[in-house]
């Protein structure tokens, strides 16, 4: 008799560590199974020739491997209440300042130009011959060789907040949030953090480097970041729509525990991670692109239709605190060419292929 209220008191114990949002084995299963249908997601918006909507993916399919488990929340999709499953994130990145030369070489003092060696014309005055010369030199790397990597220092922490909400059957649906810290509105050029770290660059070396609009060094997000918030709902084999008018507002409610792993690596910076837990409301317009960012048609066609309205109630959701503790400059942007107007990083009609 009491070695079965001992294998039934075992027993409660296991119920309870798997839903109260411990890191347990079998919580960090749960997380590892949800990462891999996010990232068999990821590969197959991939496949369909979006790849930054297959890298938010990806990132989503982290937050939820080190989360180790889903919180339930309630959504409003155009008037139903469905169930969804939900993870969070913040994450506390740097602002970096980069520059280097215009050249991608170094410029020095003098009046010469100096070419790379094997050049047969030695000394070349920059208008073909004749007198006159530049009051610089531009010294180029050697052929074959790539160019110094900028200089970059760190001018304040920004702080952005995500919250990922999905379909649990077969994840058929997926909402996105990306959020500065507090209470905001949509607005345009809130960075996708899910497809990449914003930097500031600066490629002209005769001054310092500016920081981003409404930036404030030393500031957290919250009114001193990047204002506003992005919003996305994909839909599995028909596209995605983008939020063009709505609110939301997110909080911290508390941070304390471990994560499945304690370090986390995004772009261009390696992060701790902390357990932690969140407050989410929202509700937000979606409707899809008109224009095709791979090819540049306006209305492409078999694009989604109409218009979704999305809403969320104040909700607690788990997820990750990561904060930067290394970095390494960030990628050259590409040099500037022709062509049309470039669209946000992560806008356009994404196709899916496949189902996990």
């Amino acid at each position: 008799m009491r070695s079965s209220l001992v294998l039934i008191a075992a027993g409660a114990a296991l119920v309870l560590a798997c839903g109260d949002g411990g890191t347990g084995p079998v919580v960090d299963n749960e997380g590892r199974r949800l990462a891999a249908q996010f990232d068999r997601l990821a590969d197959s918006v991939d496949a369909g020739g979006y790849s930054p909507a297959a890298e938010a993916l990806r990132h989503a399919a982290e937050i939820a491997r080190l989360t180790g488990h889903a919180s339930p929340v309630s959504l409003t999709i155009d008037g139903a209440t469905r169930n969804f499953l939900a993870v969070a994130e913040q994450i506390d990145f740097p602002n970096l300042e980069c520059s280097w030369p215009s050249d991608s070489g170094r410029v020095e003092p003098g009046d010469t130009v100096v070419v790379p060696p094997g050049d047969s014309t030695g000394v070349v005055p920059p208008d073909g011959g004749g007198a006159g010369t530049p009051p610089d030199t531009v010294v180029l790397p050697p052929p074959g060789e790539p160019p110094p990597p900028p200089e970059c220092h760190v001018v304040g922490t920004y702080s952005m907040r995500t919250l990922i909400a999905w379909e649990p059957e077969h994840m058929a649906e997926v909402v996105r949030i990306v959020a500065d810290v507090g209470s905001n509105a949509v607005a345009p050029g809130v960075p996708d953090v899910m497809t990449g770290l914003p930097s500031t660059v600066a490629t002209d070396p005769s001054g310092p480097p500016t920081a981003p609009p409404d930036s404030a060094p030393g500031g957290g997000g919250g009114g001193g970041g990047y204002p506003g918030f992005m919003g996305e709902y994909l839909v599995r084999d028909v596209g995605s729509w983008w939020a063009v008018e709505g609110n939301q507002s997110n909080d911290l409610i508390s941070a304390s525990g471990a994560c499945t792993e304690n370090r986390a690596t995004f772009d261009w910076a390696e992060f701790s991670c902390e357990a932690a837990s969140f407050r989410f409301e929202f509700g937000m317009t979606v409707e899809p692109l008109r224009y095709e960012p791979l090819t540049g048609v306006v209305n492409p066609p078999n694009s989604p239709e109409g218009s979704h309205t999305l809403s969320l109630g104040s909700s607690s959701v788990d997820g990750v605190r990561l904060e930067v503790i290394d970095w390494t400059p960030p990628p050259l942007p590409p040099e500037p060419g022709p062509g049309p107007v470039p669209v946000p990083a992560d806008s356009g009609v994404v196709r899916m292929s496949s189902r996990p």
